[in-house]
């Protein structure tokens, strides 16, 4: 089998035999009815693409299979959120939040609930910098937060190990290993570089998109972030100023550091 997983409509998921599959919906009943035994199997994850439809029939399907509930406005749609809480005795369940205005309520609401948490930050202008500033430091200093919140906890692990991943692994973009498909049966690149199609393999090598971006973001070259980042912030605009991402990153380099020195200087049990 495949290394490739292929994220396909539930209605699409008889056209991919034998391949490993995240299958998205906005019905979730459609997903306990349209999938065969076999074909559930081979599914890794599924993705609910509205919040207003009823998640109940999940409850007892699949136990242990990771949800993802996805967002578009995350401003209006957080209340949905309790709707889905039950989800979480079922499965692992992360919310997915556009980076938008108003975004930090949906984050707090949903650490609040106990779903994990996964950003998508997009190239975020100025003011929406200051917001993930605010819930950076929510994630990091509140002490209630008991589930990650993505970009920011595997960068920061990545800072404390000194084995940094660049975002377009830790945000599920990385083109060597997923696929998106459309509901025409297009097939292309996953996360920020969905609508970039996939024809040869060699299109799709992580290294060679981060070395196609450092030949035309100036801004890369020599940046002290490039590990933890991989030019993920230079696509689609090239000439997207990283001033604000650099200083997210320094904010969790610094972070890495206060929690090395803590727990260097923790008495021994």
């Amino acid at each position: 089998m495949s290394d490739l997983i292929y994220e396909v409509s539930v209605e699409r998921a008889a056209a991919h035999h034998g391949q490993r599959l995240i299958v998205r919906t906005r019905e979730p009943a459609a997903l306990t009815t349209a999938l065969t035994d076999e074909q559930l199997e081979r599914v890794v994850g599924a993705r609910l693409l509205s919040l207003a439809a009823d998640s109940e029939p999940l409850h007892g399907w699949a136990a242990g299979l990771p949800v993802d509930l996805v967002m578009t406005d995350p401003d209006t749609e957080f209340p949905l959120l309790y709707r889905h809480v039950e989800l979480l005795d079922h499965h692992p369940t992360r919310v997915i939040v556009p980076v938008r205005p108003g975004f930090a309520k949906a984050v707090k609401v949903a650490i609040s609930l106990n779903f994990a948490v996964w950003l998508e930050p997009g190239q975020p202008e100025p003011a929406l910098v200051e917001e993930l500033v605010e819930v950076m430091a929510f994630y990091l200093r509140q002490p209630t937060v008991a589930q990650p919140v993505e970009f920011f906890h595997s960068a920061l692990l990545g800072f404390y190990h000194d084995d940094p991943a660049p975002l377009w692994v830790v945000l599920d973009a990385d083109p060597r290993y997923l696929r998106v498909v459309a509901d025409d049966g297009t097939e292309s690149l996953p996360g920020r570089l969905v609508g970039v199609a996939a024809t040869v393999a060699a299109d799709a090598d992580l290294g060679e998109w981060i070395a196609r971006l450092l030949t035309t973001a100036g801004e890369c070259q020599g940046c002290e972030f490039l590990a933890s980042c991989g030019g993920y912030f230079k696509w689609p605009r090239r000439d997207y100023p990283c001033v604000g991402v650099k200083r997210l990153f320094g904010l969790l380099r610094d972070a890495a550091a206060e929690l090395r020195r803590d727990l260097g200087s923790a008495p021994s049990p």
